[in-house]
C-alpha cells in the first residue's frame, strides 16, 4: 500500500509493520467474524493438517487459532518485528521472515491462509499469488482468503476498475490513521481468478468489521473465501 497521491507516499515495507506491531494486534486481534470463519475452515481440514499462514502478522488470531486446534502452522511475514510477535504468541508454530512474492517452500501444505495480507499488491501480483498458493497446496488442499469485495467499498463508487470490471486499483482507504491505496477484486473477479488458478470456491461469508475508534481505520466489509485445490 501507499498513501494517496495528495500526500507523501508511505513506505509500506517491513519497517512500517515492525513499528506498527502491537497497535495492529489491538485493532485487529479480536475480530469475531474472522474467528468464526477460521473455525469453519479448520473444521474442513484433518486434525493433523499443516497450514501455511501467508502474512502471519502478530500471529493473532489466525496462527494462534490453528495451533490451539492441534494443527500445525508455518507462517511468513516480511517484518522481523511481526515474526518475533508471532513466535511469542504461538510457540509451537514455525515463523520466518520472507516476502510472499519471492517465497518458494520445499514442501506441500494441507491448507493456506491469506488474511488481510495482500491489499498492497498489484492485480498482477495477486494473480501470481493465486498460482503460488495452488503450487504450495496438496491436491484437495484448502485456501482461506480474508479480503474485501470491491463492490462493497463505498470508496470505489464505480471508479478505478479495470476494463473487465473484475478488479479496482488505487482505492483510497483509511488504515491506522493513514490514507493508503489498495487493490481489490470484486466477488465475481475472485471467482474468475481462482477458477483460472485451479481452485473451486466451496464456501463464502460476508461480515462488516468495525475496528476500534482509536485505530482510526475505515469499517471493513469483509469477504471470506474458502477454495479447494482441484
Amino acid at each position: 500500500m501507499e498513501r494517496s497521491q495528495s500526500r507523501q507516499p508511505m513506505n509500506f515495507d517491513e519497517q512500517f509493520w515492525t513499528d506498527l506491531g502491537m497497535k495492529y494486534e489491538a485493532a485487529f486481534g479480536h475480530d469475531t467474524g474472522l474467528h468464526n470463519v477460521i473455525q469453519t475452515y479448520l473444521g474442513k481440514l484433518p486434525t493433523s493438517a499443516l497450514i501455511f499462514d501467508c502474512g502471519s502478522g502478530t500471529g493473532k488470531p489466525v496462527a494462534k487459532a490453528i495451533a490451539e486446534s492441534g494443527r500445525h502452522v508455518h507462517g511468513i511475514d516480511m517484518s522481523p518485528g511481526m515474526v518475533s510477535l508471532s513466535r511469542k504468541a504461538v510457540p509451537s508454530g514455525v515463523f520466518e521472515v520472507a516476502n510472499m512474492l519471492d517465497y518458494a517452500p520445499t514442501i506441500r501444505y494441507d491448507g493456506a491462509v491469506a488474511s488481510l495480507s495482500i491489499f498492497e499488491l498489484s492485480r498482477q501480483e495477486i494473480t501470481m499469488m493465486a498460482h503460488k498458493w495452488f503450487q504450495w497446496l496438496k491436491s484437495g488442499g484448502l485456501l482461506l482468503i480474508n479480503t474485501f469485495g470491491a463492490e462493497d467499498c463505498p470508496q470505489v463508487k464505480g471508479e478505478n476498475y479495470d476494463a473487465d470490471g473484475e478488479c479496482a486499483s488505487k482505492i483510497e482507504w483509511k488504515f491506522m490513521s493513514e490514507t493508503v491505496l489498495i487493490t481489490l477484486f470484486t466477488k465475481a473477479g475472485w471467482k474468475v481468478l481462482l477458477d483460472k488458478a485451479g481452485f473451486e470456491i466451496v464456501h463464502t461469508e460476508e461480515d462488516l468489521f468495525t475496528p476500534p475508534a482509536a485505530s482510526n481505520c475505515d469499517p471493513e466489509p469483509r469477504y471470506y473465501i474458502i477454495a479447494k485445490k482441484l
